[in-house]
């Protein structure tokens, strides 16, 4: 049917989009033998010789088992002075909290490490081996000639986090002490100027007399740059560049802080567009839904109106107007109908075989069986008939698929028939005949419904305009989700839009389902099939006369099966017209509602019977092999990278 068409499609479309979301959420757990840096704190005290003394502790979360940790600390030529870097302590804490220094060895024992010199950096290999816990490590060093001191300032320019870590630096915090003179004091803007370089999310903040950088994340090909001018005399022990450098620094620190903030504002339009049209795709959705709903009901609101209706609604084989109650798909329920159906017009009969055999201790025991038996042909003349297509294909189900891989022969000549206690032992030794006969039998059933004519729907639904709005629900979600793959949007934007389309797509998919494609004659039939539900299912209860046509009852009986009510009918036909059943020409319809023997009533037998050798087939089928520009402190700016530091980093081994 077109609707269940778009719900499929729908549905593949709601399946890639999980695919991509749980490929865009954060991973609870790393691939084994990793780790992560999960915080970094340096703090770095500036003397008024120009030497840089640090102390960095970087936090490793280790996901397996681990040696050590190592570190690059870049060296190199600044303003013509020779940077050197001077270890003076390696250690860890221990799980008491407790600091632990290391010694510098070649032994490669644990608390121990090793210092190598290479042309640009400075390698520090720690030797501490640790599995499936987090450990801070640190090193204090010094670099000389850091600093440097300008005729009208001074200036530190130095990237704290280096750009060849092997893992992202998350949460990192730089403190830097100025080497303030006794009597004076850090004034933001006026005599100390502070910026930022690298990830636009972080921030620089004046604290006294201090300069604190917050980096939520640096990435492995990212660095973290501060640049901060004070006054000349401050390295009252550093040599002086007789050049003036000031105004050249607030130049590039105003063109880069314009740069970056010009490039917030994009980000923060993008943000605002992508949650207002997002927003509005969810809105327009739900609205949609609403109208269409409203409108659906309206166009789809049958003539037939009453409560009850007495009698089968029109001609048709049961098993169609089944598939026109089940909102057209043929159940096993429809099977059972077809067959008593077939029993009612002679084509078949049902039989309850009993069998002798000897039991334990040599007592008769009496086995029963159902069987169905086919007596004659359907008649010729009516070959173009739906009906007969339908009765055709279920004796062939039956008696030219089934009955055939049967291995129990009968003792009183009849040889087409099936025993119902095969029915499941076929499905599973044959569940290939099984499945493909069960689908042609469904197929032809559902081909004989959509021919009549009752899911061709004269009346616009407007599932149209749904599947195009839910589309947009579809890229919507999709666009959150690479948004956030790729972070071009926060976390707390994509979220919400993701969920508000979720939810609209949702509500869209269900107001499609509702509404089925149904002709005006499909309409009123339901209508009249719901109504004779509520009258099969109460008719002893309404003070009226209890209908004796026994005719009209064959075709009841049957009708009851399909709309599942066959257990009140039988049980109130018994109370209110015993005489009815008392019949000889409703025997044969009757005959599956009797319960003859322990095996309950046939039609309940075949039924579960049936029911569970579809099941049995489909498994065996599927378990088969198959083929700031000021200085005053703020966010950080995108440019700089002209600071002291590049190429070092680290990682763990």
């Amino acid at each position: 049917m077109p609707t269940r068409r778009l719900l499929a499609w729908l549905l593949a479309a709601t399946t890639l989009l999980a695919t991509l979301a749980l490929a865009a959420a954060p991973r609870a757990a790393r691939a084994s033998d990793d780790y992560s840096i999960d915080r970094v704190d340096i703090d770095a005290t500036v003397d008024n010789t120009g030497t840089v003394s640090v102390k960095e502790m970087r936090e490793y979360d280790f996901d397996g088992d681990f040696h050590g940790v190592y570190w690059k600390i870049p060296t190199g030529e600044l303003n013509g002075n020779e940077v050197s870097a001077l270890v003076d302590e390696v250690g860890a804490f221990d799980r008491n909290g407790n600091f632990q220094s290391f010694s510098e060895s070649d032994s490669g024992q644990d608390g121990t490490y090793t210092i190598t010199e290479y042309p640009n950096y400075v390698k520090v290999k720690i030797y501490s081996a640790h599995s499936d816990e987090s450990v801070r490590f640190v090193i204090n060093y010094s670099y000389s000639y850091l600093a440097t001191r300008y005729a009208d300032t001074s200036e530190l320019y130095w990237k704290f986090v280096s750009d060849g870590w092997d893992r992202p630096s998350e949460n990192v915090t730089c403190t830097v002490h100025l080497p303030v003179p006794a009597g004076e004091t850090v004034n933001p803007g006026d005599n100390v100027r502070a910026w930022g370089h690298g990830p636009l999310d972080a921030t620089v903040n004046f604290d006294g007399n201090d300069i604190v950088y917050n980096v939520p994340g640096v990435g492995t090909d990212e660095f973290a740059e501060c640049r901060i001018v004070f006054p000349s005399e401050w390295l009252s022990l550093t040599p002086e560049y007789s050049s003036n450098r000031l105004d050249t620094i607030l130049s590039e620190e105003q063109k880069w802080a314009d740069e970056a903030n010009a490039r917030r504002e994009r980000a923060r339009l993008i943000q605002n567009v992508f949650a207002g049209i997002g927003a509005a795709v969810c809105v327009l959705t739900i609205i949609l839904c609403v109208v269409k709903r409203r409108a659906y009901k309206a166009s789809h609101r049958p003539l037939f109106d009453d409560k009850y209706f007495r009698d089968v609604p029109t001609n048709d084989h049961p098993a169609v107007l089944g598939v026109l109650y089940n909102d057209g798909s043929a159940k096993e329920s429809d099977l059972t109908a077809s067959l008593m159906r077939l029993t009612d017009l002679g084509v078949i009969r049902l039989d309850l075989i009993k069998s002798r055999r000897k039991g334990f201790l040599g007592t008769d025991k009496v086995d029963e069986d159902y069987r169905v038996v086919k007596q004659k042909d359907l008649s010729n003349d009516r070959e173009h008939d739906g009906s007969y297509e339908i009765d055709d294909r279920t004796l062939h189900f039956i008696f030219g698929s089934l009955a055939p891989l049967g291995k129990r022969k009968s003792d009183d000549g009849v040889k087409s028939a099936l025993y119902f206690s095969e029915l499941e032992s076929i499905a599973k030794k044959h569940p290939s005949t099984y499945s493909n006969g069960y689908d042609s039998w469904k197929g032809t059933v559902e081909g004989v419904a959509e021919g009549r004519g009752f899911f061709v729907d004269e009346t616009p639904t407007g599932k149209g305009a749904l599947g195009a709005m839910l589309t947009l629900n579809i890229l919507g979600a999709i666009a959150c989700v690479f948004g956030l793959v790729f972070e071009l949007v926060n976390w707390s934007v994509a979220v919400p839009v993701l969920a508000g389309n979720i939810v609209s797509f949702v509500i869209g998919c269900w107001t499609i389902g509702s509404m089925d494609d149904l002709s005006r004659e499909a309409i009123e039939v339901k209508a009249k099939l719901e109504a004779l539900k509520r009258w099969l299912e109460d008719f002893t209860r309404l003070e009226e006369a209890v209908p004796n046509d026994v005719v009209l009852w064959n075709k009841l009986l049957v009708m009851a099966v399909v709309l599942g009510v066959s257990e009140e009918v039988i049980e109130q036909l018994r109370m209110a017209a015993p005489q009815v059943l008392e019949d000889p020409d409703i025997m044969p319809v009757y005959g599956w509602y009797y319960a003859h023997s322990v095996l309950g009533s046939p039609m309940h037998s075949f039924d579960s019977l049936a029911a569970s050798a579809h099941h049995v087939s489909s498994a065996a089928l599927a378990s088969s092999s198959s083929s700031s520009g000021g200085g005053f402190g703020g966010g950080f700016s995108g440019g700089g990278g002209g600071g002291f530091g590049g190429g070092g980093g680290g990682g763990a081994f």
